[in-house]
């Protein structure tokens, strides 16, 4: 079930493609990732999640790292759309707490601003917050959290990270959950071999019972399902592609699983094996 290993080690000459840029949650992710490596290397943004996947699709990066799940807002559904698309593999994750932070140029004030600016994500997960502090304003989408930093003035603020230079946190994590985390993947061209986690997509047959009979193979060995996502197929109204997440233990060999659930499923895609991460 597993595709041939042509894996490159994570090491000090990857070139490692991102969404955003420097400002970003997702650059704060790879210097994360690098950090826990003891390693570095060259690192290049993108302004969309597909184009930083696609440089590694056609050899342009060795790896690209790019946000896939929030704890507010659920999947980042351009990450997974592109990743089974590419034919890429996880690698690699860390979930990472998300401070958005109400952003100014020096000087103004919250009775000043008229508009808001930032990526959908980051303003769906400030939505009430924005709500009740500016009920005057109205937000804007950019195609990163840092784009909206180059389009303040007098009357703008901008949900992100961290400001550029003549710029001020007005208001600090400002997310409607305190506990706002957002899940990052390291994605290669080739999957690992090793990790405690599987993430897989398959779609299943149009009669009762079908999905359940999949996510069985998963019950009946024990295995802890973590998330299950569904997405349109995006060939007629009905179908469906499904997403899903699970822990495997030392007892049964991947292998074996993955043909047990191809068995039920149909156009099954295994999309990485890899160490579940945890919030630092």
């Amino acid at each position: 079930m597993f595709p041939a290993v042509r894996e490159r080690e994570w090491h000090a000459a990857v070139k490692i493609s991102y969404f955003g840029d420097t400002r970003s949650h997702t650059f704060a992710a790879v210097s994360s990732l690098c950090s826990e490596e003891g390693e570095s290397g060259e690192t290049e943004g993108c302004e969309t999640v597909y184009e930083a996947l696609r440089r590694v699709r056609d050899g342009e990066s060795d790896a690209a790292v790019v946000p896939i799940e929030n704890s507010v807002e659920g999947t980042v559904t351009a990450a997974e759309d592109a990743l089974d698309d590419l034919r890429l593999y996880i690698v690699r994750e860390i979930v990472l707490p998300v401070r958005q932070n109400l952003i100014v140029k020096k000087g103004v004030t919250l009775t000043d601003i008229r508009r808001v600016y930032s990526h959908p994500q980051a303003l769906a997960q400030c939505r009430a917050t924005l709500r009740k502090l500016l009920p005057q304003a109205v937000t804007e989408q950019v195609a990163y959290t840092s784009a909206g930093l180059d389009k303040l003035d007098d009357t703008c603020a901008a949900v992100a990270r961290a400001p550029k230079d003549g710029q001020t946190v007005l208001l600090e994590n400002i997310a409607d959950s305190p506990d706002n985390c957002t899940r990052f993947v390291l994605v290669k061209a080739a999957p690992a071999r090793t990790g405690n986690k599987f993430s897989v997509r398959f779609t299943a047959a149009n009669r009762p019972g079908a999905l359940v009979e999949v996510l069985n193979e998963l019950c009946a060995r024990g295995l802890n399902m973590v998330k299950i996502e569904s997405r349109p197929a995006k060939k007629r109204m009905g179908q469906y592609v499904f997403y899903v997440d699970f822990m495997l233990t030392e007892a049964y060999k991947p292998n074996a699983v993955l043909s047990a659930i191809a068995e039920k499923a149909e156009d099954l895609r295994f999309l990485g094996r890899y160490e579940s991460g945890g919030t630092v």
